[in-house]
């Protein structure tokens, strides 16, 4: 029976891995890798912190360790004068190194991809310690095929890591408190300490979560274990925090300089180490508390969000089946044990947490509270005896779900960023719910490129959201209101196509579609009607414009309107043409008849 087990836990952990590695070979740069991958790598070669200080850098680290070995070119002056541009910066670094980027990309993600499956085990770990082996297989099944976590464990963000690192703590947390073994507190300190070195949502989030959990526990109440607590919760996090900012900045986290201008006083600072730390933190406590970001729900945008947004995402992006096992798992025995608050306190915490925050851009905000939710579903398993159902019943909704819930996992391969269930209308709408990295997060780039090869490669228009130049994957196109260009480049630096092309085709991200960029909120209501000729990964549509008069007046009155007069002019032309040809062919038609 061991054996049994161990091969099925090795079986679904080298399942999830074959499946990550071919997504992470076949999809095109995300939005925020554009960032995290170089940033990684300048942290390892220079010791920088700097870049994307929003963000602790452990888990960017060990991304740029595993650049190491790979020829990566990037000039000195380049990076010092892009230094305070991630975004810029990141753009050049993978347009001078396109002849290799499909490299730097996959080798950037295989850790993350490790830290997934890692994260696999320990949800097995948990649910195995509190239900048995057969419902620890049960709840890493459920995570093995979640398109959630399938979507971002191959991506090189904070996202997964952190998960991994929260369910540690709170894992070894409940070890400690149910073993009384020091050493499990040593664990969970050190977990603590990498959550805290991987997103800023530890330091926020983790301390209020433990001081809840420990004096539930009551721990507290015995004096030999304060001194353990402030050890090993407290002093041992600091130290692996300051250990990643390679115990930079201690003492002088940031330099003030003072410089005068035509009587005018100017300040500026110069970051060290972990000053960068305390940077990003500030930055992402204004974001979530102030600021927020540009949300999008059910056609409607705000900046500050809703606070029932993830109570949506959850209800668009988690598989029916795993929805009905959940509300299964919690009805079938509503009172929690003791050792189950563990899961369900935290639990709760963090989805009030994410839903309370302004910064509401994706279902990846509240991983960890799935990985909860996969642990406590394991108690399906141990209290079936309480569905007043006959056991033939139970056996066959039970079966009926895991087998949808793959059928689900495999049907969306490899788009799982993509992934939206029936009540969302599937991928093909859930864009009309939820966008943003909810299903476009720029990573079809290298699909469009094959789409078009496979189409003759004709000339494209294209209006493209990603953070990295196109022409980084080899794309040669003509923008369409494409946002990057509009703030920065001159229309007369464009690259235009030919003057009446044999044919052409044009592809505009689902991001931009719905207009998230612009601020006339209906400036392509018009191409939404519009079927696509093709969808590729569900993120970028694609038109074929060649002869369709009616896309190119809309268009010519856009580029009229936004000041755009060479692609104007250009449409206008082929507009003309391709009347001429259509008269032609009426007259010709007339004349046989």
């Amino acid at each position: 029976m061991k054996k049994n087990i161990n091969f099925m836990v090795l079986f679904f952990l080298i399942v999830f891995f074959i499946r990550e590695f071919h997504v992470a070979n076949r999809k095109s740069i995300t939005c925020d890798e554009t960032v995290h991958i170089p940033a990684g790598y300048f942290y390892v070669k220079k010791g920088d912190f700097y870049i994307n200080f929003e963000h602790p850098p452990f888990s960017k680290t060990l991304s740029g360790i595993f650049l190491l070995s790979t020829k990566i070119v990037f000039p000195e002056d380049l990076y010092k004068s892009l230094r305070m541009n991630e975004w810029n910066l990141g753009m050049a670094f993978f347009y001078l190194n396109r002849d290799n980027v499909d490299k730097i990309v996959l080798l950037s993600r295989l850790p993350v991809i490790l830290l997934g499956i890692l994260l696999g085990f320990y949800i097995y770990l948990w649910t195995s310690d509190l239900y048995g082996k057969i419902a620890g297989i049960f709840s890493l099944f459920l995570f093995t095929f979640c398109p959630n976590f399938l979507a971002h464990s191959c991506l090189v963000t904070t996202d997964v890591p952190f998960t991994l690192f929260f369910i540690m703590t709170l894992y070894f947390l409940w070890k400690f408190f149910e073993k009384d073994e020091i050493k499990y507190l040593i664990f969970s300190g050190f977990s603590f300490g990498l959550s805290l070195s991987t997103k800023f949502t530890g330091i926020i989030l983790m301390p209020f979560i433990l001081i809840i959990l420990i004096i539930l526990e009551k721990k507290l109440q015995k004096k030999e274990y304060l001194k353990f607590f402030i050890l090993y919760l407290f002093l041992l996090p600091v130290f692996i925090l300051l250990f990643t900012y390679r115990f930079q900045g201690i003492l002088k986290p940031f330099e003030k300089k003072v410089f005068t201008t035509h009587d005018k006083v100017f300040y500026t600072y110069k970051y060290y180490g972990i000053g960068n730390f305390i940077l990003g933190l500030k930055k992402i406590i204004f974001e979530t508390t102030e600021r927020g970001h540009f949300s999008y729900l059910n056609g409607k945008f705000s900046q500050h969000g809703w606070r029932y947004y993830f109570i949506f995402a959850f209800l668009y992006k988690t598989p029916i089946p795993l929805i009905i096992l959940i509300l299964l798992s919690i009805f079938i025995k509503p009172r929690i044990d003791k050792r189950e608050r563990f899961i369900i306190l935290p639990c709760i915490i963090y989805f009030i947490f994410a839903s309370l925050s302004k910064k509401q851009i994706g279902i990846r905000y509240i991983l960890p509270f799935y990985s909860l939710l996969y642990v406590y579903s394991g108690r399906l398993l141990v209290y079936s005896e309480k569905l007043r159902l006959k056991e033939l019943t139970k056996k066959i909704i039970f079966i009926i779900s895991l087998l949808w819930y793959l059928f689900e996992s495999i049907k969306i391969h490899p788009h799982y960023i993509a992934y939206f269930n029936q009540i969302a209308g599937g991928p093909d709408n859930g864009w009309k719910h939820l966008i943003d990295s909810n299903i476009d997060w720029g990573q079809d780039l290298k699909e469009l490129k094959q789409y078009l090869q496979k189409e003759g490669n004709p000339e494209l228009l294209l209006n493209y959201f990603g953070t990295i130049l196109p022409e980084t994957y080899g794309l040669i196109y003509e923008p369409f209101l494409y946002p990057f260009f509009i703030y920065n480049v001159p229309e007369k630096n464009f690259h235009f196509n030919s003057s009446f092309p044999e044919k052409e085709y044009l592809a505009i991200s689902v991001n931009h579609l719905v207009v998230l960029p612009y601020e006339d909120t209906e400036i392509l209501n018009w191409l939404k009607k519009i079927k696509p000729k093709k969808k590729i990964g569900y993120s970028i549509f694609v038109y074929d414009i060649t002869k369709d008069i009616k896309i190119r007046e809309k268009m010519k009155e856009l580029f009229e309107k936004y000041g755009f007069k060479k692609q104007a002019e250009r449409q206008k032309n082929i507009i003309e043409k391709l009347k001429s040809h259509l008269n032609e062919k009426n007259l010709s038609y007339k004349k046989t008849s």
